[in-house]
């Protein structure tokens, strides 16, 4: 960082010497203007001359000043930062969404702070707050699937936007996500149009509602085609490990004989890292995916076309969510975020040699 000695006042005609971190004191120093003056430029500038604001930016050039952001947040009362906070970092679908969360942010000249919670509601809960703390325009939240933080939440969203993405905890707040019920019927009923018996397998607990609609979607085609839902029995326990759920219930229920038993002929997964595992317990038993059970995936992961054999999927629009994310918040800003921001995307159905 730029450092100074004696700052000239009134515009002194040479730079400073190297002491100390620059300060506004600096800046006003040089200029030849209140430190009250050089806040107000940088907080908002109006009824300031224009002379005025050319000496304090001449003396910002000469000094290499920035103003530190949390402290004009704090002076102005709210920032242009946007907080994201995530359950965990290495899912797919969040790196994406973020991208693409980022990519608006910088259009509307914003930025972004990253935290994740780890699927901790306690996490989740710090996080929130050092949100609050830095005054951010607002909150990009997919939220554990716990309610112990329900009235935390309630209480920030009084104070600041939240929009949830992809997992809220009570249905009357902000959100954009996937279709899921949409999309996991049209699945289930491309499954039934290839002549197959489907069964289904859903995601552990970790989101809401997601896991619950994505079922219901299961339900709805099976119960258009008037056959009785094949349902494996699923863990209560919440885990993102979901390659190694899918592995262990899909091997339980070819062990056990229930696969046999009920006629299923094929198998739609609640995620893609769910048919991943599907797929490995498949080998483990002696089965060929794709040949011996047919295995639908959804999310349409990068690595599920190069799988063996390549991954049927349903490919959710996710560069959409994470824009309409970002809209959701900026309507607040712009004055026109009273009414709900609800939105709900399709996507379409890649087939490939699973299914």
């Amino acid at each position: 960082m730029k450092t100074v000695k004696n700052a000239q006042a009134a515009g002194g005609s040479r730079s400073p010497e190297p002491r100390g971190p620059v300060t506004m004191h600096d800046v006003a120093a040089l200029a030849g203007v209140s430190r009250a003056t050089v806040s107000k430029y940088f907080n908002d500038g109006e009824g300031l001359k224009p002379d005025t604001r050319a000496r304090i930016l001449q003396a910002c050039r000469e000094l290499e000043y920035v103003p530190d952001p949390h402290a004009v947040s704090l002076v102005r009362g709210r920032s242009r930062t946007v907080g994201v906070i995530l359950p965990v970092i290495n899912e797919p679908f969040f790196a994406e969404a973020l991208r693409a969360i980022e990519q608006k942010a910088k259009a509307l000249g914003m930025d972004v702070i990253i935290q994740c919670s780890y699927n901790d509601p306690a996490e989740e809960a710090a996080a929130l707050m050092t949100m609050r703390s830095m005054k951010v325009a607002g909150v990009v939240l997919t939220a554990v699937a716990s309610r112990q933080n329900l009235d935390l939440l309630r209480r920030l969203e009084q104070e600041m936007r939240i929009v949830y993405l992809d997992s809220y905890v009570h249905e009357d707040c902000n959100y954009v996500m996937n279709d899921n019920r949409q999309s996991m019927a049209m699945l289930t009923r491309y499954l039934l149009g290839r002549g197959h018996r489907p069964a289904y397998l859903g995601a552990p607990p970790v989101a809401h509602p997601s896991p619950v609609e994505r079922l219901a979607g299961y339900h709805d085609a099976m119960a258009e085609a008037g056959i009785p839902a094949l349902v494996l029995p699923a863990g209560t326990q919440p885990t993102w490990d979901f390659e190694a759920y899918g592995f262990r219930h899909v091997l339980d229920w070819l062990t056990s004989g229930a696969c046999k038993r009920a006629g299923a002929t094929a198998l739609a997964c609640g995620t893609d890292r769910l048919a991943i595992g599907a797929m490995a317990a498949c080998r483990r038993f002696g089965l060929e995916p794709g040949k011996d059970l047919a295995i639908v995936g959804h999310d349409d992961l990068p690595i599920s076309a190069y799988l063996h054999p390549p991954l049927t999927t349903f490919r959710q629009d996710v560069a959409a969510i994470g824009v309409a994310a970002m809209e959701c918040l900026q309507a607040q800003l712009d004055g026109a975020g009273e009414a709900p921001y609800r939105k709900r995307f399709s996507g379409g159905i890649v087939p490939r040699e699973s299914a």
